[in-house]
């Protein structure tokens, strides 16, 4: 990775096991094997996966079952459907989200500005640079520094998380986005795409593959998405992380809360969201 920063996502530890319901009863749990499922937002899930692949290697008799990534609204309304058992979300939720349903935050990430390898010569862009970038108005790396070559935008549409907390950090809610924008429908293959395409840039929400794939994280503004500055909030683009459950949760349900929220469980996950030091 060509970019130091290391552990740029955070456990949000200071929860109560036992506040989503009967973890103090001394109930050891199902006896049986139940099927848990997980659906929603792609970056939470990805969060989640360490964690339950962790609880289902102790023994207990659960299963747990990832659906197809969709977004926060999917989770949300699967778990008010009774379609999932937890949803992934990657925004924080206020009453007016949710019914009889808990919201419980794991982990904050920052979202990154993040340009392929072949953009050298840059390692901090400003608020305005990116506006130009977005709106089309700078169209070459050479016009900030960097090499000969053509600007790649690779974007999502406006209904993902990433996109509202970039309009509302960086570009504005009227920007006009270039035509020449590659746009995702979904989230998915940005990483994927900003790792194979020369001279491009996205914003994406950091996580263990950066760590390995050929592109630069840079700082915004000369505010690198550091844990302390993303802590002192310094660097304000940060998405939260967590997740949406029945209350009180089933009893398959909650014990794997009581798992992930406990201190083995935060250690796994703070560990799976971890980027080592070159």
């Amino acid at each position: 990775m060509n970019s130091p920063h290391r552990n740029m996502r955070y456990c949000l530890g200071a929860i109560a096991l036992c506040a989503l319901g009967s973890c103090s009863t001394g109930d050891p749990g199902p006896t049986a094997t139940e099927t848990i499922q997980i659906g929603g937002s792609s970056e939470t899930l990805e969060v989640i996966e360490a964690v339950a692949e962790a609880y289902e290697a102790s023994g207990v008799e659960a299963e747990i079952e990832f659906l197809p990534p969709s977004q926060s609204s999917g989770g949300i309304e699967g778990v008010k459907g009774d379609v999932l058992d937890i949803g992934a979300v990657s925004r924080e939720l206020s009453a007016t989200d949710l019914g009889d349903e808990q919201y419980i935050a794991l982990v904050n990430t920052p979202l990154v500005i993040a340009v392929h390898e072949t953009v050298t010569g840059i390692d901090d862009l400003t608020t305005a640079d990116l506006q130009g970038i977005d709106d089309g108005t700078i169209t070459n790396w050479q016009d900030l520094g960097g090499p000969d070559g053509e600007i790649v935008l690779l974007d999502v549409t406006e209904d993902e998380n990433e996109k509202a907390l970039l309009r509302d950090k960086v570009l504005g809610a009227d920007l006009q986005i270039t035509d020449q924008a590659i746009v995702f429908p979904e989230d998915d293959e940005l990483l994927g795409t900003a790792a194979t395409t020369p001279y491009s840039i996205a914003a994406l929400p950091l996580e263990e593959e950066i760590e390995t794939a050929p592109i630069t994280v840079l700082s915004l503004d000369g505010v690198a998405p550091t844990p302390d500055n993303v802590s002192a909030g310094a660097y304000s683009m940060v998405m939260s992380l967590g997740i949406v459950v029945a209350f009180p949760p089933p009893p398959a349900v909650q014990v794997f809360l009581d798992f992930m929220l406990s201190p083995e469980g935060q250690e796994i996950l703070a560990e799976s969201t971890e980027l080592d030091d070159d």
